[in-house]
């Protein structure tokens, strides 16, 4: 799937634009602070029913205006399916208004994953140097885009979360039997959703942790690279950086069923219960689950450099890039938003090796001069300036 025309009203800094793409790596020149990353961010939408950058819709409304609309065809690579076209209209309020091929539907899932899209942002660095909230959103936003059903799972994981940890901190006052049975009921609820979640977090992992190995070995050779997946229950090992993970109490996760997961979960939320009382909420659970990412069986999160934690951030880009394409069976649209800045001409290359020719790209940057050195042919080429977007023959 491709992106060939794009129309937005109210967008940000946008008051309208309409634009026409091929099927190639599209160029967006433009100094910072004229809204390069606001357009990526509108395509990023089309695909996905939110933003990369925010969690407030009202904020992706132009100022001056109280609605905001995103009109998109697509195109598709194959001779004998039709294009698609889509249109959004968001209103203050959190309100939204979806069209998909001029027919009115009511949810978001009718229209994202249409035109699967990966974004590559220099905020990504945040996936390995903050915290775990920031490697849990990494997984469960892949998840939702190739499993419809996850986005529903967590929200309802999350609503009894809430119920169990409102009830944990009235229990220092309450502890009568009604309580802990209650409790007992929200403990199985919590076990039985948490159970599906953790598991497909922990699969997707599995399946791209070589792809993602070999990946950083491209950039820094000779560096041993793991990246492990870290169970709630097993937080704590390996947080001084170092890869004692390794030897964690629990046996190797692969040998494990649901039934093995819900039997741990269930084990160590009980477990866990005077330090839910201490800290008045609920320590166990995939809503503190983790990844970790070692080179050279250090904790790159600690130990890294901005460098190698940069390289790591991209490589599990490209690896959410493979699996969609794999999961979806269509090429995702590419969003490099800013990219190549962060890096020396010699890991920009290997950059454009790993993606040229194989999706349509979307290329921002505020200087052109290294463009010439990385083989990079663009179809249209666009200059942004003072809130308006033009044809460019550079």
């Amino acid at each position: 799937m491709y992106l060939k025309k794009l129309e937005l009203k109210n967008y940000r800094n946008y008051i309208h634009v309409n634009l026409n793409f091929d099927k190639n790596t599209i160029l967006i020149l433009g100094n910072n602070g004229n809204g390069k990353t606001n357009l990526l961010e509108s395509i990023y939408y089309l695909s996905t029913g939110r933003s990369h950058r925010t969690y407030g819709q009202d904020e992706i409304i132009n100022w001056e205006s109280d609605y905001s609309k995103v009109k998109a065809l697509i195109g598709s690579e194959k001779e004998d399916e039709p294009d698609c076209f889509i249109e959004i209209e968001l209103h203050k309020g959190n309100n939204i208004k979806i069209k998909v091929d001029k027919i009115i539907r009511r949810k978001k899932s009718d229209f994202i994953s249409i035109l699967p899209s990966v974004i590559f942002s220099p905020d990504d660095l945040k996936i390995v140097k903050s915290g775990p909230m920031e490697r849990r959103n990494f997984l469960d936003s892949i998840l939702e885009k190739i499993d419809p059903s996850y986005y529903r799972q967590r929200l309802q994981y999350q609503k009894i979360l809430t119920q169990r940890s409102s009830l944990i901190k009235s229990l220092n006052t309450r502890t009568g039997a009604v309580c802990n049975s209650t409790l007992d009921v929200w403990d199985d609820n919590l076990v039985k959703y948490g159970v599906d979640i953790i598991k497909k977090r922990y699969d997707l992992l599995t399946e791209f942790a070589a792809d993602f190995k070999n990946c950083i070995s491209s950039f820094f050779k000779g560096v041993k690279v793991n990246i492990n997946y870290i169970f709630s229950w097993d937080r704590g090992y390996g947080s001084d950086g170092l890869a004692d993970y390794e030897n964690k109490k629990n046996p190797v996760m692969e040998s494990f069923g649901p039934d093995d997961i819900m039997t741990i979960f269930h084990r160590e939320l009980k477990e866990s219960f005077k330090k839910d009382l201490l800290y008045k909420t609920t320590t166990i659970g995939p809503h503190r689950d983790d990844f970790m990412i070692l080179l050279d069986s250090r904790n790159i999160r600690y130990f890294g450099s901005q460098g190698q934690q940069r390289i790591a951030s991209i490589s599990l880009r490209l690896c959410e890039l493979d699996i969609l394409k794999k999961k979806i069976k269509k090429d995702p649209v590419l969003l490099l938003d800013d990219v190549f800045s962060e890096l020396d001409i010699e890991r920009k290359k290997i950059l454009v090796k790993a993606v040229s020719d194989k999706f349509q790209t979307f290329v921002t940057t505020t200087n052109i001069s290294y463009l010439d050195k990385l083989d990079l042919e663009f179809g249209s080429k666009f200059l942004i300036k003072d809130n308006r977007i033009a044809v460019s023959d550079l």
